[in-house]
């Protein structure tokens, strides 16, 4: 990474407590985000601020994931408590309305995501297996069928194709997988793509790894569907085209990221433990870290050392607390030269579908949207 690198923050909030999970609405007015607990909150944008609106309090333990559909405006919720809620707003009674879901898991849920079309979602878990999930017609609510073989571990990451059939997901096995989960009755019969034709349920369509090794904390597609990309624990990027046969591996010096997205089919945005958004960009069939966001923000600095935070000794034991890390010596106020102060947890892109505006989240409390064309 070389040279001074500049960025745009759209926005920036902070929150009194660590977030661990979040998702808009379509026109991001409205955001929800869980404080590392078994609640979700939900705020409303009331002018540059965010006013609590709602607290969605289903949940016996911690809520791994949150997802909220643009479209149907629906929130799916994951927990620990191996069970998952589809959320409706009543307008009529101004609030949310909760609908188990039938996940059959015996281990914790850990990650949840729509597919493009809405009909269904997919529940990672701790259980070796993926619950596909869709509304059944007959019962009334939402039942789920099992993506096993050959999963061998916990999935801690989910991804749909556009298509609305393939699925990728990764985990603690240390593959990145892409299998078919094509339901009957719910899903019209998808067209041939580079990952196969023929795609009954639990189709394996894909195996890969990173040269190293590590667990997948995040993986997605990109907009065209032709590849896949994967983050793990070894601190790499992973690309996999299956037309081409190519797989390229990105070694990252810094931490491991636990979050990615694509921008476009030749950018990709990674973050993780860090703090910092990386953007890589594909260099004829190579793949390279283009620029991280946030470095050097001096607009940031500077409204850091306004009056109204004077007070060295308080900054610094907010910091101290925030990080969850002592001061470190010699640094001035002790912050970090980025954004976020402590771990980025989830990264999204903006659901009214810009795909130059990216939002993340972090156990310092805060909530940031970055403009990707600085």
């Amino acid at each position: 990474l070389n040279g001074k690198l500049k960025m745009s923050i759209l926005d920036e909030h902070n929150f009194p407590f660590c977030v661990t999970a979040h998702a808009f609405n379509r026109d991001k007015t409205q955001v929800a985000v869980c404080p590392n607990s078994n609640e979700v909150h939900i705020y409303t944008r009331s002018g540059a601020a965010w006013t609590a609106a709602h607290v969605l309090r289903e949940h016996d333990l911690l809520v791994t994931s949150i997802d909220w559909a643009p479209q149907t405006n629906r929130i799916v919720t994951c927990s620990q408590d191996k069970n998952a809620y589809v959320w409706t707003f009543d307008a009529a009674g101004a609030a949310w309305k909760p609908t188990l879901v039938h996940l059959r898991l015996q281990r914790a849920a850990t990650q949840a995501r729509w597919s493009p079309q809405e009909n269904k979602f997919a529940v990672a878990s701790g259980d070796k297996c993926v619950a596909v999930c869709y509304f059944g017609e007959d019962n009334d609510w939402w039942v789920s069928k099992h993506l096993k073989r050959p999963i061998a571990s916990t999935v801690l990451c989910v991804a749909w194709h556009p298509n609305n059939v393939l699925l990728a997901c990764g985990g603690t096995d240390m593959k990145a997988r892409v299998l078919s989960a094509y339901i009957k009755g719910v899903d019209d019969k998808p067209a041939a793509t580079a990952w196969g034709e023929r795609l009954p349920f639990n189709t394996l369509c894909g195996e890969f790894e990173s040269p190293a090794g590590g667990w997948v904390h995040s993986i997605a597609f990109s907009p065209d569907g032709d590849s896949v990309a994967f983050v793990t624990h070894d601190s790499s990027l992973t690309v996999a085209s299956p037309a081409t046969g190519s797989v390229v591996s990105v070694r990252s010096h810094g931490l491991p990221f636990v979050t990615l997205v694509w921008s476009d089919t030749r950018t990709i945005v990674a973050a993780g433990h860090d703090c910092a958004p990386v953007v890589f960009t594909a260099d004829g069939t190579s793949w390279r870290a283009a620029k991280r966001l946030g470095e050097d923000d001096m607009l940031r600095r500077s409204a850091a050392a306004s009056p109204s935070n004077s007070n060295s000794a308080f900054n610094m034991f907010r910091q101290m607390d925030s990080r969850s890390q002592p001061a470190k010596s010699g640094s001035g106020d002790g912050s970090l030269k980025s954004v976020h102060q402590n771990t980025i947890s989830e990264m999204h892109l903006d659901p009214a579908g810009s795909t130059a505006e990216v939002t993340t989240t972090g156990l310092d409390g805060k909530l940031v949207q970055w403009s990707l064309r600085a």
